[in-house]
């Protein structure tokens, strides 16, 4: 046994030596600090509850933050609000609208019409007022049973002093209740009266006078077949703007260096429309600019019978008989070449390929191009680009993510992207050259400037 340093026994060996252990104040602290914290927590846990229980009010029963939105139905007698405070219960409602459908049943028969096959017709509109007659004029003269034809509307990017808005609400309640014809023929009478002559209808005096006549025999209420005046099925009216800012005058529409972004802008606006308005019940749905001046009535039926899941007809103008009478219009609808993919490889992933113009010489076969004036109407070219001033495609090729690419898709954007997409996807696409309808004829400045030079020249002969 040994002594320690402090006199006390012990049997450790002598270099186990042990010291008492001195407190740490870094130890210290942070007990005192976790402490704290507890604390705090502790407290503001009771303070929020009592707090609370004191402060928030009781949730009255009787409102429902569902019921906050209003919603309105377009009938023939007008726009109605409906009142939304008596619906059913919300179990009632999924018993009431859970629907089944076998989409077999909606593929889009070469014979919709006898199948019953429901088409949705789609029209996008901007700064349209002054063409909305003829459009509905148009629309009136569809022959496919106006029944099976849900209308829907885009009204977008209008000018702050347009009105095409609100003549669409005005001729959608006239068309639905019957009383549109009568509307139209009233306002055309008004129109003539009120016109100076030789202002703006002063190109008139320079178009193709077979042409002309054509016009008047085309909205010729003689001439009108029996269910003209029939409603359709439904009409919905859109309005979303998409930011286009590009003018709607013929040369603003038409210049190259804007082709590609108004392209662009475009997609987005049909591929917004589709989605929206494309019920699972339609098997068809046709597309169809606002500003075509004469087409047969049977055109849904005419261009359904070929059993294509796209099918374009040919889109031509009529011209001043100074610049040949007549020119071909769509220039998009078109048989993909060599030249054109290989021009394609030279540019950017990014860059549109615009047709028609002299920058892109594609050296394509443009539908437009082969046209015979006394061609079978029935004949068909399997084509690549599709032009969009009137589609027919069947509505599963939407449903399987066909679409108007709002981007660069090989080198090309919206309708004549959807071409080329739906083809990649292995749908049939084709177009039919020997059918034509007529697009408007506008003006562009050189043809003004033209046609007032002509005028002139007739004034001096006259006072000779």
């Amino acid at each position: 046994m040994v002594l320690d340093d402090y006199g006390k026994k012990t049997d450790l060996p002598m270099h186990n030596k042990f010291n008492p252990r001195r407190s740490n104040p870094r130890s210290l602290y942070k007990k005192i600090a976790i402490g704290l914290v507890s604390v705090i927590f502790i407290w503001i846990l009771f303070f929020r509850s009592n707090f609370s229980s004191q402060t928030v009010p009781q949730v009255n029963s009787q409102t429902d933050p569902e019921n906050d939105y209003e919603l309105y139905h377009a009938t023939k007698d007008g726009i109605q609000k409906q009142d939304i405070t008596g619906l059913k219960s919300e179990e009632e409602i999924y018993k009431e609208t859970v629907d089944y459908y076998d989409l077999d049943d909606y593929k889009g028969s070469p014979d919709g019409l006898s199948q019953g096959d429901v088409v949705l017709f789609l029209m996008p509109l901007r700064n349209a007022e002054s063409v909305l007659p003829m459009a509905f004029h148009n629309l009136m003269n569809l022959t496919y049973d106006h029944s099976l034809i849900d209308i829907a509307f885009l009204v977008s990017d209008c000018s702050p002093d347009d009105h095409t808005l609100e003549t669409v609400f005005e001729y959608s309640v006239a068309l639905q209740n019957g009383t549109l014809l009568d509307k139209l023929q009233l306002g055309e009478r008004q129109r003539h009266a009120n016109i100076v002559k030789g202002s703006s209808d002063l190109y008139q005096l320079y178009m193709d006078p077979d042409y002309m006549n054509n016009i008047k025999k085309s909205y010729n209420p003689e001439t009108f077949h029996e269910n003209y005046r029939k409603p359709f099925r439904s009409i919905s009216i859109f309005r979303k703007d998409f930011g286009q800012v590009i003018g709607q005058g013929f040369s603003d529409r038409h210049a190259v260096k804007v082709q590609g972004i108004r392209r662009k802008l475009m997609g987005r606006a049909r591929n917004w429309l589709t989605s929206n308005a494309l019920k699972s019940y339609h098997s068809w749905v046709y597309w169809r600019d606002v500003d075509i001046e004469t087409c047969p009535g049977s055109v849904i039926q005419d261009l359904m019978k070929h059993d294509y899941d796209v099918m374009v007809p040919n889109v031509w103008r009529p011209l001043p008989t100074f610049l040949g009478n007549e020119q071909p219009y769509d220039l998009n609808s078109w048989v993909e070449s060599e030249a054109a993919l290989e021009l394609a490889k030279t540019l950017d992933e990014e860059d549109v390929i615009v047709e028609g113009y002299a920058e892109y010489p594609t050296w394509r076969v443009h539908l437009a191009y082969i046209r015979d004036p006394k061609g079978d109407p029935n004949e068909i070219v399997d084509i690549d680009g599709v032009g969009g001033v009137s589609i027919l495609a069947r509505a599963r090729i939407f449903r399987q993510g066909v679409h108007f690419p709002a981007f660069t898709f090989l080198n090309h954007a919206e309708t004549e992207a959807f071409g080329k997409m739906a083809k990649s996807m292995g749908f049939k696409v084709g177009g039919l050259p020997h059918y034509t309808i007529w697009h408007i004829y506008e003006p562009s400045e050189d043809d003004l400037r033209e046609i007032a030079k002509l005028e002139r020249k007739k004034r001096r002969q006259r006072a000779k």
